[in-house]
């Protein structure tokens, strides 16, 4: 069961927002980050919920104008390709993975953040929806913005649009980063198919070491 999940699951940048996500669904994946293992029982990493609430809107925005890139470099305004906004947190619901204040960023929160952020997103997926993993932030930018969280990670739920065979670039006109400048994210993309400059997939007996 847990296989064909990951098999089917994909990416999701764009959204079906005339379906709604019953929040009771968003509600058993808190409890399964809840009750999900953390490194020395550490509970210093929780989950900051961003609904489709007025105010969650505002903060999705906000992640949206501190995670763009530009010819694949972080908030690169000398670059001259368009610019890439992150479509994951554009979903009906964002969860936030980090701390209320300033912490180490280091590899013993990080790895409470990624297991909680990964659980999260198995749990969404067994439950019908979509999802869309980002680490593209920096903590103290998140932090000291209206977002008012020292984000680690994050993971966008909700339904996706019908993902094509091959990647597109679909125009996201929601921020403003730049005047005058396109500003897009790629489309979803079925399963076994390619984004922009993916690399190939090994076999798994390239990709495991067995002693």
């Amino acid at each position: 069961m847990l296989n064909e999940i990951l098999k089917k699951r994909f990416t999701t940048r764009f959204w079906d927002d005339s379906k709604e996500v019953p929040y009771e669904l968003i509600q058993s994946v808190l409890q399964d980050v809840y009750d999900a293992p953390r490194k020395n029982g550490d509970t210093r990493v929780v989950v900051k919920v961003l609904t489709p609430s007025e105010e969650g809107e505002k903060m999705k925005d906000e992640l949206l104008k501190l995670s763009w890139c530009r010819d694949g470099d972080k908030a690169a305004i000398d670059n001259e390709g368009p610019i890439r906004v992150q479509g994951q947190f554009t979903a009906p619901y964002v969860l936030l993975f980090g701390t209320t204040e300033e912490s180490e960023y280091d590899q013993h929160n990080v790895a409470n953040a990624t297991l909680q952020t990964t659980l999260a997103m198995v749990s969404a997926e067994e439950k019908g929806l979509n999802t869309a993993y980002c680490q593209c932030i920096e903590p103290e930018d998140a932090l000291a913005s209206d977002v008012n969280f020292f984000v680690m990670s994050g993971l966008g739920i909700g339904y996706a649009q019908t993902p094509t065979e091959e990647p597109e670039r679909y125009p996201i006109d929601r921020v403003t980063i730049l005047e005058n400048e396109v500003h897009y994210d790629t489309s979803n993309v079925i399963p076994g198919n390619k984004y922009f400059g993916e690399r190939e997939k090994p076999q798994l007996s390239d990709m495991s070491i067995i002693i």
